[in-house]
């Protein structure tokens, strides 16, 4: 179901590319950052609060990765990076620690990668009618990683990982790149995902039109950029095809 609007109809825009947002708009970690954290600790013999609050410290790991992620080209060394930055902040210095708990931590989020019901299907069924985009931000060892992982390389005609550029969304540089790729004018292709301000702000500034995938109903904006908002990605059928 439509959470709020399509603003007209796609299907009249004479559309010829669809381009997606990767994590939490194809896919989703089924163990959150909290849980692996927690699960990591018990792992390595570890105490629960050896890094304070786990919530808290898993918010404070979020964020260190975006403060971080553009200095690691290797999810590995960035990762690590941020527990020698978690330890710290709770005064200790142990990186054989560090290591340890980041190799852990990698094994436990990775096995629990899937993609969202439907999702193939529905990338099966698109390619028919229109060419295919991937656009992800992050590292570019980590999301190649979890493109041939989830098996879906094959269904996209250009991918691009911003790690592997030295930019990241929302410059609409990516974007771009990736429609000169497809051959698709800005103004035929609409990109699908889950941050506002990555994705949709980030494909309208480059001309492009753009689906909000808004599970949790978060209010919009007002400046409305989103031509169309939906609470999961399978519902593209109703406005795709």
């Amino acid at each position: 179901m439509l959470i709020n609007r399509v603003i007209q109809p796609l299907q009249d825009r004479a559309l010829c590319a669809v381009v997606f947002d990767l994590d939490g708009t194809l896919c989703y970690y089924a163990t959150s950052i909290e849980q692996a954290m927690t699960d990591a600790l018990q792992r390595v013999g570890a105490p629960p609060d050896l890094i304070g609050d786990l919530p808290l410290a898993a918010d404070r790991y979020a964020d260190l990765w975006y403060e971080l992620q553009e200095d690691h080209k290797s999810t590995t060394s960035l990762r690590e990076r941020i527990w020698i930055s978690l330890l710290a902040e709770h005064d200790i210095d142990d990186k054989a620690l560090a290591h340890k708990l980041s190799d852990v931590y990698i094994g436990l989020r990775t096995a629990s990668l899937v993609l969202f019901d439907g999702v193939l299907p529905l990338l099966s069924d698109l390619a028919e009618k229109y060419s295919l985009g991937l656009l992800t931000n992050g590292p570019g060892d980590l999301q190649w990683e979890k493109i041939k992982l989830l098996g879906v390389e094959s269904y996209f005609d250009a991918i691009i990982v911003s790690g592997d550029m030295g930019i990241h969304k929302p410059d609409s540089r990516l974007f771009g790149s990736l429609l000169q790729q497809l051959d698709a004018p800005a103004s035929r292709a609409v990109y699908v995902g889950n941050s506002y301000e990555m994705d949709i702000i980030g494909a309208s500034n480059a001309g492009m039109l753009s689906v909000w995938v808004n599970p949790d109903l978060e209010e919009e904006p007002r400046e409305r950029t989103a031509d169309g908002i939906i609470a999961e990605v399978t519902e593209l059928r109703e406005i795709l095809l």
